[in-house]
């Protein structure tokens, strides 16, 4: 059987604390690159936000103009019915 040294356990402790520092070291790294996503993410998505509000109001004032539209044409033909009812040719 081989006996386990006082050397030997140091140097298993070593490994074991040298690896657990590069895994602390790589959990950093990727945690600074989730935030980095995240912020793109958060800014796209303020993005895409503030583009649909633009596309709203662009919308409603295409129904604005649309309404008045066919406003001025009801009113138009109001007033073509109006003056035939009225005021026929003799």
């Amino acid at each position: 059987m081989s006996t386990v040294t006082e050397n030997h356990l140091r140097e298993l402790k070593e490994l074991i604390n040298s690896r657990f520092d590069g895994l602390s070291n790589d959990l950093k790294v990727v945690d600074k690159k989730i935030d980095v996503y995240i912020a793109k993410t958060d800014e796209r998505l303020n993005s895409i936000q503030h583009n649909l509000d633009d596309l709203k109001k662009q919308s409603e004032k295409q129904d604005n103009r649309i309404w008045l539209l066919i406003s001025g044409l009801f009113l138009t033909l109001l007033g073509a019915v109006a003056k035939i009812a009225f005021f026929p040719n003799p």
